[in-house]
């Protein structure tokens, strides 16, 4: 626990602030879904990252996800974030962006649906890594794992995801083909082991900004 304060501790608390603030609120207001309730829970995982400074890793990785997920999940009021929502704010970001390549708006609303099929922790898998931008690294520090054990969850939620997929193809007659491990489109298909966050903290939707980590 910082117990000084000094220079030195303010300092690098107010990098992190900084640097952190903004990606850990839009994660945060995207769980709860209310505005003003999560400026409150923002403002409590950064009281938790200055009261555990000394705990808090270099880089930061995905630690501050990790005291985000349980300070929310402590609030009672969590929910997993609708992917149709999210597939349609990315989808308005990408196309109020002229320099945006074309995208498959169909494609992206059917990987969207079966998303929704999936289990809860499968969905925030998933969305950590695809919309929060969270290399495996980070997502295992995130879900406090081993980077191997994430690594399996990761793969097992792409599958069912891809099977997801194929299912709702099928059904509809489509000829549309299940999202790959390597899609760019598919949630969960984010940056591989080492590689940094986007300075943007956005994965791998295209247009998009985006188990239990530290204790509060």
């Amino acid at each position: 626990m910082a117990t000084g304060g000094d220079a030195s501790d303010q300092q690098r608390f107010a990098l992190i602030y900084q640097s952190n603030y903004a990606p850990i609120h839009a994660y945060v207001a995207r769980r709860l879904r209310d505005r003003g309730l999560a400026d409150d829970v923002t403002a409590d995982v950064f009281t938790v990252a200055w009261r555990r400074l000394d705990d808090i890793p270099s880089p930061i990785g995905g630690w501050l996800f990790g005291v985000a997920r349980n300070v929310v999940m402590a609030t009672n009021r969590a929910t997993v974030p609708d992917p149709l929502e999210i597939i349609e704010e990315a989808l308005a970001a990408r196309e109020a962006d002229p320099s945006a390549r074309a995208i498959d708006r169909a494609e992206l609303k059917r990987v969207a649906e079966a998303l929704t099929t999936l289990s809860e922790s499968d969905q925030e898998l998933l969305l950590l890594m695809a919309w929060e931008g969270l290399p495996l690294a980070q997502l295992a520090e995130a879900l406090e794992c081993s980077v191997a054990a994430a690594g399996v969850r990761l793969h097992r939620a792409r599958q069912r995801l891809r099977r997801a997929v194929a299912r709702a193809s099928a059904s509809r007659g489509g000829s549309t083909s299940a999202p790959s491990q390597g899609s760019g489109t598919a949630p969960g298909s984010g940056p591989g082991p080492g590689r940094e966050r986007s300075t943007t903290g956005r994965g791998t939707l295209p247009g998009a900004r985006r188990e239990r980590g530290g204790r509060p």
